[in-house]
């Protein structure tokens, strides 16, 4: 099953904090697997726009003349629905799996190409 990508997803920016946002599962690019630090297994992770948040709010410095920013989210299978989950694991496939010491820094996403 696939699920509609204007489907609503909550993410965070920490596998265990308590701030969550939720976003269009079209708005999640880059989708891979992450184990952060102390983290039991390696979880679902990608990018946003801080622009794209729908409802919530993740903590980020995000100055009136420097945003939007690429945020790194991670998307907890319990908070998510099947359909939505498997369509983000399909997404990361077989993407390498990012050790926790060579997480990407965050980029702005003026010039991106998105």
């Amino acid at each position: 099953m696939q699920a509609e990508d204007g489907t609503l997803i909550r993410v965070q920016t920490e596998w265990n904090g308590w701030r969550s946002a939720e976003v269009r599962l079209n708005d999640v690019h880059d989708v891979h697997w992450f184990q952060p630090d102390r983290a039991p297994r390696p979880m679902v992770h990608g990018y946003i726009s801080c622009a794209s948040i729908v409802e919530g709010d993740i903590p980020h410095d995000c100055e009136l003349t420097s945003g939007p920013h690429r945020l790194l989210v991670c998307v907890l299978k319990r908070h998510t629905t099947p359909g939505a989950y498997a369509e983000l694991t399909r997404r990361a496939g077989d993407q390498r799996l990012v050790a926790a010491n060579r997480m990407p820094a965050p980029e702005t996403l003026e010039g991106a190409n998105r």
